[in-house]
């Protein structure tokens, strides 16, 4: 079977290190029973996607989005900071949330807890 060879990293790109990624280690929160339990809960008080009831639409929600993200100090479970969002919605937040990061209008520093 053909296999892709590994990619090599080249010579002026400079050395990744252990912990230097911005992101939130997600995949283990999100894959937690604590926040599924939490999501079935607040997605079953909440089905509609607020975003799109604050615009006068009515379309059920797919996914449960934290308002401020943990990355930021955020409450990870806090009904507060949760939102039910459509797919759309969600997606359109998700991508001004990296433009925001990318221009230097947000600055996401991780947060320890």
């Amino acid at each position: 079977m053909p296999y892709l060879p590994k990619s090599k990293r080249l010579s002026w790109m400079p050395k990744k290190e252990v912990g230097q990624s911005r992101q939130f280690n997600n995949s283990k929160f999100y894959n937690s029973k604590q926040w599924k339990m939490t999501r079935k809960f607040y997605i079953k008080q909440h089905p509609l996607c607020e975003q799109c009831e604050r615009n006068k639409t009515i379309k059920g929600g797919d996914c449960v989005d934290h308002i401020k993200p943990i990355i930021t100090g955020g409450a990870m479970v806090d009904f507060s900071n949760l939102q039910t969002l459509c797919n759309s919605c969600h997606a359109k937040k998700s991508a001004n949330e990296g433009v925001e990061y990318r221009r230097g209008i947000k600055i996401y520093e991780r947060k320890d807890k």
